[in-house]
């Protein structure tokens, strides 16, 4: 049984360090799809600046054509103005063209305001385009990245799977089954070392029966709280 302990030990070692890596294996394409996301986002601000630097130009170019059919209106009612024959109607034309006049200075107004807007929506598009360049170029720094260390992770798995395979011989099949059960079930901890009175795994304090029995080393003695495989260790005992 000692022997058995120490196979299990090693097993343990190795077993740890696959449950700890198979873990990573899922958080690889998560932080991908997160960075992904970011892209997608600074896409979708690059493509409301655009549309809103297009609006304003379109409400330009239409308050310009606006604004030059009034300055015509009121070129042809002043060509007009001398034609009249009376000053009731001279007054008339006189008072539409001021009206006119009066609209198109706030068509003016509104225009030069239209051109202050173009020009902060020609920015923002600009700051967006640089934004949407950089967050593409961090998704192919991080795609590269996530690949490597997910093939490390995968390569590693493979080297620690042969190393087991090379000790799963050493160990009973009655031994190996309960180790395994247990593995799955305490999410890669199946083998833990007496912590004074405590199990290494729960910390639950042992009564005194299972203890000795872990120091006999005569059978696979177990947790009776989380079904961990005890074992007796020196350093640990002294914890």
């Amino acid at each position: 049984m000692p022997d058995q302990i120490e196979t299990l030990k090693q097993l343990q070692t190795i077993d740890g360090e696959i449950f700890r890596l198979r873990k990573q294996e899922p958080d690889k394409p998560r932080e991908l799809e997160q960075v992904a996301a970011q892209v997608a986002a600074a896409a979708a601000r690059l493509k409301a600046a655009e549309e809103q630097l297009k609006a304003l130009q379109l409400a330009q170019k239409e308050k310009e054509v606006e604004l030059a059919t009034r300055e015509g209106h009121v070129k042809k009612l002043q060509g007009q103005l001398f034609q009249v024959k009376t000053n009731r109607e001279y007054t008339a034309m006189q008072h539409e063209i001021d009206t006119l006049k009066a609209d198109n200075s706030l068509l003016e107004e509104a225009v030069l305001k239209l051109f202050d807007e173009i020009d902060q929506a020609t920015k923002a598009r600009q700051q967006c385009s640089q934004a949407a360049a950089s967050e593409t170029e961090r998704l192919h720094d991080e795609r590269g990245r996530i690949e490597r260390e997910l093939t490390e992770v995968r390569d590693k798995i493979a080297q620690l799977e042969r190393q087991r395979q090379t000790i799963v011989p050493d160990v009973p099949p009655p031994t190996l089954s309960a180790y395994e059960r247990v593995l799955a079930l305490r999410e890669g901890l199946a083998l833990v070392p007496l912590l004074e009175n405590s199990c290494g795994g729960c910390h639950r304090r042992l009564p005194p029966q299972v203890i000795n029995e872990v120091y006999l080393k005569a059978k696979l003695v177990s947790c009776e709280s989380c079904n961990r495989i005890l074992y007796f260790d020196e350093a640990h005992s002294k914890l």
